[in-house]
């Protein structure tokens, strides 16, 4: 049973409505995460651990869901490659990229970490034109630049703080991440849909654990059940909050809406993360930052449109 049915939902403009507000929900949810991070930092949580404390607290969800699922599932069976394809993009995106992005939020301000990650849909047009061959058209060519002249913006009024060291460090890990997962996004595409949004979701969770298990293991054998209660209060937050509720309510919230509609929703996570930081972090806000985000959010926002079918 979907959220739509569960709630007896009638009129197109209702549906619209609630995924609306569940992507909403969702993206400022996703949009913590990095709040979060930060916050466990504080608390001498070194990035492995971090990494370990999201994946194996994660993991009992991924898989009791996968279970459910498969139990009254009848598609036809996943090929040996399928496997490893879904293993592969998994690991790409929820070890390789989160350990870039967990590095690179021990140099840059939580605002500015979701600034440069929210580049990734330029990435996926510049790499879709360079694999698959398809055309940047001028519109697309200004967007891009606005957006990186946006990131660029942000990034000087975020050395105009003096807050921070190693940030040009930071910037280029998550940067790094924002390639990553824009690979991710790309491979997805058929392979997501042939077995499902949500079961693709759980199985590419369950294979990134893997290889975090084994890191953690050989780094501090597993030991990340040591840390105060706060921790652990954290670690709830960024596991159900920031990780899985928001995982599924956005498969919920683009059948809705759609996912041109749902990219363009996406545009409230850079913004909250501003304020969830300055609130949580005390990150000043500055005209500087907030003039290099609106840069970025329009550029993402002309990429987006453009993208439309």
């Amino acid at each position: 049973m979907n959220l739509t049915a569960f709630l007896n939902i009638s009129s197109a403009r209702s549906r619209f409505f609630i995924g609306v507000l569940i992507l909403v929900i969702a993206n400022i949810g996703f949009s913590s995460k990095a709040v979060i991070i930060k916050l466990m930092y504080i608390h001498h949580v070194d990035t492995i651990s971090v990494m370990a404390l999201r994946l194996v607290f994660s993991l009992p969800f991924y898989i009791i869901i996968a279970f459910f699922l498969n139990k009254n599932d009848n598609t036809e069976r996943l090929t040996t490659r399928e496997w490893w394809m879904i293993g592969g993009l998994g690991i790409l995106s929820y070890y390789i990229s989160s350990m870039l992005d967990f590095l690179g939020l021990q140099y840059v301000s939580a605002g500015v970490e979701r600034l440069i990650l929210f580049t990734y849909p330029t990435m996926v047009v510049i790499l879709s034109a360079i694999f698959f061959k398809k055309k940047i058209t001028p519109p697309q060519y200004i967007a891009l630049i606005l957006t990186y002249i946006g990131v660029i913006i942000a990034f000087i009024a975020e050395k105009g703080l003096g807050e921070q060291k190693d940030m040009n460090k930071g910037a280029f890990y998550i940067l790094t991440c924002a390639f990553t997962y824009s690979l991710y996004v790309i491979g997805t595409g058929q392979l997501a849909q042939r077995v499902g949004s949500i079961k693709f979701t759980c199985y590419a969770m369950i294979a990134a654990t893997i290889p975090t298990i084994i890191q953690s293991a050989a780094h501090n054998g597993i030991d990340i059940f040591n840390y105060p209660q706060e921790v652990y209060w954290l670690t709830v937050w960024l596991v159900v909050i920031a990780t899985v509720i928001p995982t599924f309510l956005i498969v919920e919230g683009i059948r809705l809406v759609g996912a041109s509609n749902s990219s363009i929703i996406g545009f409230v996570g850079p913004v909250s993360t501003i304020f969830l930081a300055h609130f949580y972090l005390q990150e000043k806000i500055t005209l500087l930052q907030l003039l290099g985000t609106g840069i970025v959010l329009l550029g993402v926002f002309l990429i987006t449109w453009k993208g439309r079918k």
